[in-house]
């Protein structure tokens, strides 16, 4: 075994905690020098740190030639008696059918079938052999792109259930180390065809920088290692501020435009990621331009997420079809119950009739119970709902209603209605119907809250 190169995967594996004793690891095993060299070094600490560890390979179905791979994975399973698993998938044919290029349907391939193995053998971790080299080329390639701190980082040590041990070594180091133990590798072919943008970072730019700093390698690398932690300060200071702005489901628009220009996108970028989406520059972008020239717009994002913007916030929601009225759930005449399908919980009681007809905010109304004919029900909208608001003479349709409490628009299809077998009582948080209001001899009145859940 080569000692430097054990010395610093253990010093990665310790400043990093990428592995504890005892684990069970997946170690993805292309054939190449790189995965050769990372396995045959988790086998050098395989007694001391009482690993399991079991070999994964997979055949994207791309190459004509990938049998050599298979054959000097097969050679390493036999030699250092590990257990392996392997498996070919046709990528080509399901970039096509899935409408993604060939790298992207290769890269998810691989993902899906490690974490298969993972699943199957009971492993914690799965081992990467990504080198500081990688780690270098990755850093320049998304630096060409136009990438922002998440990108210059390029990959991280750990990404569970992902870790690269091999980050403190260089592609030098590691086919040094294959040549010198007679450990044999296969190069892909297809690394040579600088037509593909990474290889000619490899081949051409890496080696072009290395004339003005011979360790330009490893500043790059040492430049991913600080981005990556000035993005943990940015998302932990984009966290902070998206608290502050948060009015309930969505962004208080007021609050979110009195942050500098710099912080509403991490705040921006921060929501639609807990809401289930990543956004890219030119989504914030559009974002910030729909904010800057004011009332409602509605945008369409990666992952079926919509930004809406109206009554003065930003909320991102993803706006399913909703049968008009068909969202419902019924409530008692006293006690608390949610309709989760709603997202509003609500708490029915019987009260004296209150000094003050003027309840105490919106969302609470005042019923006189001998007009509700049970059973409660809430319900959302359907077209045509009309009902004659408290203190006025005719009717009016709920959704203008809603339009003038300025309900955003996205919001409308799903707002509760109470209603009882007569018809609708109370648009909540807005108005209450006149028929349901408590007469002057009511001495009792029920007493409705309605709360998002």
């Amino acid at each position: 075994m080569n000692p430097m190169l054990r010395q610093k995967v253990r010093a990665a594996i310790a400043q990093k905690r990428l592995l504890a004793p005892g684990e069970h690891v997946v170690v993805a095993v292309s054939g190449g020098a790189d995965s050769m060299a990372l396995l045959y070094a988790l086998d050098g600490l395989r007694r001391d740190w009482r690993l399991a560890l079991t070999i994964a390979h997979l055949d994207h179905g791309i190459r004509a030639d990938t049998s050599e791979d298979l054959r000097v994975v097969r050679w390493a399973a036999e030699d250092l008696g590990l257990p392996l698993i392997c498996e070919k998938r046709d990528v080509p044919s399901l970039a096509k059918r899935e409408k993604r290029n060939l790298e992207e349907a290769a890269r998810r391939a691989r993902r899906e079938f490690l974490e298969e193995v993972a699943r199957r053998v009971g492993a914690g971790k799965i081992a990467l052999g990504h080198t500081r080299t990688d780690l270098a080329e990755t850093v320049l390639l998304h630096l060409l792109r136009g990438t922002g701190p998440g990108g210059l980082r390029g990959f991280l040590p750990s990404a569970p259930p992902y870790i690269r041990p091999l980050l403190l070594c260089s592609r030098e180091e590691t086919r040094a180390f294959c040549r010198k133990h007679g450990i044999p590798f296969h190069d892909d072919p297809t690394n040579l065809d600088t037509r593909l943008l990474r290889n000619a970072i490899r081949l051409e730019l890496l080696p072009f920088l290395a004339r003005f700093s011979p360790r330009a390698e490893e500043a790059l690398a040492r430049a991913a290692e600080l981005w990556a932690e000035a993005e943990e300060a940015l998302a932990w200071a984009a966290d902070r501020a998206l608290m502050e702005v948060q009015d309930g489901s969505a962004l208080n628009l007021a609050e979110l435009l009195r942050l500098p220009a710099g912080v509403q996108g991490l705040v921006v970028r921060a929501a639609a990621r807990r809401a289930g989406s990543t956004l890219l520059r030119r989504h914030v972008d559009a974002i910030r331009e729909a904010l800057g020239r004011g009332g409602s717009a509605e945008l369409h994002l990666p992952g079926g997420l919509h930004a809406c913007i109206g009554g003065g916030k930003l909320a991102f929601v993803r706006l399913e079809e909703i049968p008009p009225g068909e969202m419902q759930g019924e409530l008692p005449l006293e006690g608390e119950a949610a309709i989760p399908n709603l997202g509003w919980r609500f708490r029915i009681s019987r009260t004296p009739r209150p000094r003050s007809l003027v309840p105490p905010h919106p969302f609470v109304a005042y019923l006189d119970p001998g007009k509700v004919r049970p059973p409660l029900l809430v319900r959302t909208p359907r077209r045509g709902d009309r009902l004659r608001p408290l203190g006025m003479s005719g009717t009016k349709k709920v959704s203008e209603l809603l339009m003038e409490a300025r309900i955003p628009r996205w919001e409308r299809a799903r707002w509760p209605l109470l209603c009882d077998q007569a018809g609708i009582a109370w648009v909540v948080g807005v108005r209450l119907a006149d028929g349901y209001k408590l007469d002057l001899g009511t001495a009792e009145a029920l007493r409705v809250e309605a709360e998002r859940a």
